[in-house]
């Protein structure tokens, strides 16, 4: 995961540094000199009129740049947060998958699955978990958890589910039992509902499974979607079981919520070739950038010897 997350920032990184380049030619166009000492004085000079017209003429590019440069700064922590949120996403999956919440999802158990064809190898198929059930949900309410932090607090156009306002009350207990200045604060339980909702409504997640069936001859599992009823354990094998030992994948994708110029400006296409300007979609009242990321686990789904009921 480090990997990767390093991986997709390093162009971003060359962005910033490109822009700050870009910041610096600019202001010396200006007749910028960084002279701090010289600031106390800026309200009380009345000479070089010229300079400072050509200060006014360069200071929006300027401006423009800044504001630039800390977008570029926060698609790169959203990059590593989206990394970790596929990571948390991944490990909720091999602890949920294996758990028992009830028929039809017992141990190993999900609501449907989906072929997606063969694997790299001959013995593998690969499945997706279709987006249903109670585990699917527990799984994506890891991954959205983890996408709050790059919500925005202000009020942006989303509502909360019934399920989701369940939860943001647990984090404004959670807020509150951790910092106790803030129950003074009346807005602080508001922001942490803005947030949930943004993140709730644009955190989107993909959950693909690879069987491993094996070679005839060898001890493997059971290929899925096939009705068993084999006796003397009739229920040994379930259509929708997955393997104790198959790798679980999850890929999630994040709608980051851009700043308003940025976002506004960058969503203007120059040509039908500008791929930056293609990718940025509007979403209620904000410009948004999709970020992807996944993660890969093996299932911890070696099942128990006595069944315990999970309560989501």
């Amino acid at each position: 995961m480090d990997r990767a997350a390093v991986i997709a920032c390093m162009p971003w990184a060359a962005a910033l540094v490109l822009s700050a380049v870009a910041a610096r030619l600019v202001a010396a166009m200006g007749g910028a000199q960084p002279q701090l000492r010289r600031l106390a004085r800026f309200p009380r000079d009345e000479n070089g009129g010229v300079q400072s017209l050509s200060f006014v003429l360069t200071l929006p590019v300027f401006v423009m740049l800044l504001m630039l440069m800390v977008q570029i700064s926060q698609v790169m922590i959203a990059a590593i947060v989206v990394h970790y949120a596929a990571f948390a996403a991944a490990r909720s999956a091999i602890v949920w998958i294996p758990a028992n919440v009830g028929d039809p999802e017992t141990e190993n158990r999900i609501s449907e699955l989906a072929p997606l064809g063969m694997g790299d190898d001959s013995n593998e198929v690969r499945y997706r978990i279709r987006p249903q059930g109670p585990k699917y949900v527990q799984i994506r309410r890891a991954a959205v958890l983890a996408c709050m932090p790059l919500a925005p607090s202000r009020e942006v156009g989303y509502a909360l589910s019934p399920t989701d306002g369940e939860t943001a009350l647990a984090l404004a207990t959670a807020y509150a039992g951790l910092s106790a200045e803030s129950q003074n604060n009346p807005r602080i339980a508001t922001r942490l509902a803005n947030k949930l909702a943004y993140s709730a409504a644009n955190t989107e997640i993909v959950i693909e499974i690879l069987h491993r069936v094996g070679p005839p001859g060898e001890w493997s599992d059971p290929p899925l979607g096939i009705a068993y009823d084999v006796p003397p354990d009739r229920n040994q094998f379930y259509p929708n079981e997955v393997g104790w030992r198959d790798p679980i994948t999850v890929t999630v994708t994040h709608h980051l919520a851009l700043l308003p110029g940025p976002g506004r400006v960058l969503a203007r296409a120059a040509s039908r070739n500008d791929e930056i300007s293609a990718g940025i979609d509007r979403r209620g009242q904000v410009y948004v950038w999709p970020i992807t990321a996944s993660a890969t686990l093996g299932n911890e789904g070696d099942k128990p010897l006595r069944s315990y009921r999970q309560i989501p």
